[in-house]
């Protein structure tokens, strides 16, 4: 398959370390001794703060990048009695909070200098019963798959193995069943969520919350349970395709041509780099009618094409680049830096546009686009808080480097591709760099979304990098 961020990681860790990415970290806000034992006194979880034995390794996330921010504490919450704890809390001393699911956020928003984090990881169950798969934000994507699978089910979500799945969902959720199955956030039927006031609720249907949790990300309460209608599937059909670099501006029509509006079933995504060019997809049907379709991306000069069928298990294991190994090679990650942005483009590119995605790579980063429509384009970009559905594809921007490297390869590369996209960008590959970022994450419904803020959290509790505030 292509390259994905798993196999970036572990090609670029040893240089990563030579280069000496790891600054050293500032000093924590530290909280006064008195409200540090009234939260240990309040939780059944641990409660880690600087000097403690576990501290370092509960404060870090998975991009280096990070590595320097120090929060007050970590408290590894054991259950959603001991969310509620933390959040009234934290009203009482008047702390600001972050939930942290899986630590994957790219610009940081599941740490920070002056909000204590609540990990999340121990909410990790997963129940399938009539259809609906009851889940907990610290379960990780492999795991829900795995576990899942062994019922002859799924979710759509994405294929890094080790994200967790309350952040994603609450962000969107793009993998490679979501053309056919739509977002993991289209798939919600009711999400348990604590709120600033320590009230453990759930909502569905037309409650304000329920729409803005839908896309909105973790401003607005920590979510301790998703409930998700799940997908019986057993089986799907798979290809790669690689492209010599000669072929990438020919490799990028063919694909932009056929992807974003193949049959539903059919969701592919395009890899560019300044040497080559690769795509790879999924689709639930069978791989002879598979071949049929992705014939057109056979016919550039030099391409190669491979399919398969395959177990719908171990097809994720190979999205996640841990085909070998077994399910605990997908959980053995190396933390690395990056910098990432994104692009939404809604209309066919054009000759120029090809010529600047090719210029992008020439910066040094990768370019991979995600292909859209399908079930995402059937839900109205007003019906949840994720408005981006009237778009081709996206473009994740990424660079895994020396962060100042990094930073300034993705930069330069998104101002060649930014005049070809919407104005919008994928809320999951957020950019702590890119200016007018919560107008480019949430568009027209931005101005709901801070209207349900000043309801549910006036005093602003909930406070991820990037969050949106009234």
């Amino acid at each position: 398959m292509s390259m994905t961020r798993r196999d970036f990681t572990r090609s670029s860790a040893a240089g990563l370390v030579l280069l000496g990415l790891g600054a050293r970290p500032a000093e924590a806000d530290r909280l006064p001794a008195a409200q540090v034992r009234a939260l240990r006194a309040a939780v059944r979880g641990r409660v880690l703060v600087p000097g403690n034995s576990g501290y370092n390794g509960a404060r870090v996330i998975f991009n280096t990048r990070y590595d320097g921010v120090r929060p007050p504490a970590v408290v590894q919450v054991r259950d959603p009695a001991d969310v509620q704890a933390v959040v009234r809390w934290a009203d009482r001393y008047d702390v600001p909070l972050v939930a942290r699911s899986g630590g994957h956020a790219y610009n940081g928003g599941s740490t920070s200098r002056t909000a204590v984090v609540v990990d999340l990881g121990h909410l990790d169950g997963v129940r399938l019963q009539d259809g609906i798969a009851t889940i907990g934000p610290g379960v990780r994507n492999i795991d829900a798959y795995a576990k899942l699978a062994a019922r002859g089910a799924t979710i759509p979500s994405g294929s890094c193995p080790t994200v967790g799945i309350g952040g994603i969902s609450t962000g969107g959720g793009m993998g490679l069943a979501g053309r056919g199955l739509g977002l993991t956030l289209d798939r919600m039927r009711s999400l348990d969520v604590v709120t600033a006031d320590g009230q453990l609720r759930r909502v569905q249907g037309d409650d304000d919350l329920f729409w803005a949790l839908r896309g909105g990300g973790g401003s607005f309460g920590i979510v301790t349970r998703l409930r998700l209608r799940a997908r019986a599937v057993r089986r799907a059909a798979f290809f790669r395709i690689s492209y010599p670099a000669s072929a990438r501006a020919e490799a990028i029509a063919a694909w932009d041509d056929l992807a974003p509006t193949a049959p539903d079933d059919l969701t592919s995504i395009l890899t560019l780099t300044a040497s080559s060019a690769s795509a790879f997809g999924q689709f639930f049907g069978s791989e002879a009618q598979l071949r049929r379709l992705v014939r057109p991306l056979s016919r550039v000069p030099g391409a190669s094409l491979s399919t398969g069928t395959s177990g719908y298990l171990a097809l994720q294991r190979r999205w996640a680049g841990c085909a070998d190994g077994g399910l605990a090679a997908c959980l053995d990650y190396q933390r690395s830096a990056f910098a990432a942005s994104s692009v939404y483009v809604a209309r066919r590119l054009s000759a120029r546009g090809r010529r600047a995605f090719l210029e992008a790579t020439e910066e040094g980063a990768t370019l991979i686009l995600d292909s859209y429509g399908g079930a995402i384009s059937r839900v109205a970009p007003d019906a949840t808080a994720f408005v981006h559905r009237d778009v081709r594809f996206s473009v994740q921007i990424l660079s895994y480097a020396a962060i100042a490297a990094a930073r300034s390869r993705v930069r330069r590369a998104r101002a060649h591709v930014a005049p070809y996209g919407n104005g919008q960008a994928y809320q999951n590959y957020a950019d702590p760099d890119m200016s007018g970022a919560l107008r480019a994450y949430y568009g027209s419904n931005l101005p709901r979304l801070r209207q349900i803020k000043a309801q549910v959290d006036p005093a602003n509790r909930f406070r991820p990098a990037q969050g949106i505030s009234a």
